[in-house]
């Protein structure tokens, strides 16, 4: 009986602070309400542990604690996710407006702009619908994961990275090689366009 009560405290112990590095990460990634599901999540887990799996999931708190940590989850997909920042959105539009007619403003057109002009025009058209069909796979993991799954889900995601914005760094190289073609591009949406690539 020690040497089970021993193993479920080792195992708590190890699954706890693999949840509270996760949501330091996501802290220092800037994204604290995540960090609070996170939190949430491994302390779930370390009592989940300890309590004993089944006599977990037919306690009422801890249904209750999931269905919290869920709710902080998908609020935390609206607060941080970028298909909800509408100055990233206008960004891309204009963006796109200023690759259509970047041959006006960078002449002679090399081979290697044109490419990038080209790749540019793709990213930027697409790059909102692609943020929103990340919405969706978020939102449905904050529905349907338990406290466990979100915590790997999370380390899983932590170590694939956050899907980038294709736009933003197409913009980024472009504007090295011609500042011109976004001459009429605002401050703000610079601004948004360089800090998406970070």
């Amino acid at each position: 009986m020690k040497k089970e009560l021993m193993l479920r405290l080792i195992l708590a112990g190890i699954l706890g602070v693999v949840g509270i590095v996760l949501a330091g990460i996501s802290i220092a990634n800037g994204y604290p309400v995540i960090a609070l599901a996170l939190l949430l999540a491994a302390i779930y887990v370390f009592l989940g542990v300890l309590l004993g799996v089944m006599e977990s999931m037919e306690n009422p708190f801890f249904q209750i604690g999931a269905a919290l940590i869920g709710l902080v989850g998908i609020i935390g997909v609206f607060v941080h996710n970028r298909a909800f920042d509408i100055n990233i959105q206008a960004a891309h539009r204009h963006a796109l407006e200023a690759f259509a007619t970047m041959d006006l403003h960078c002449r002679p057109i090399s081979k290697e702009l044109r490419k990038i002009q080209e790749f540019g025009l793709k990213a930027c058209a697409i790059q909102d619908n692609s943020d929103q069909m990340s919405v969706v796979v978020d939102l449905a993991k904050g529905l349907y994961l338990n406290p466990p799954l979100t915590l790997a889900d999370s380390a899983i995601s932590l170590q694939k990275g956050m899907l980038p914005d294709y736009c933003a760094q197409v913009f980024k190289t472009a504007l090295n090689i011609c500042p011109s073609a976004f001459i009429l591009l605002s401050n703000a949406d610079r601004e948004a366009l360089i800090e998406a690539v970070k």
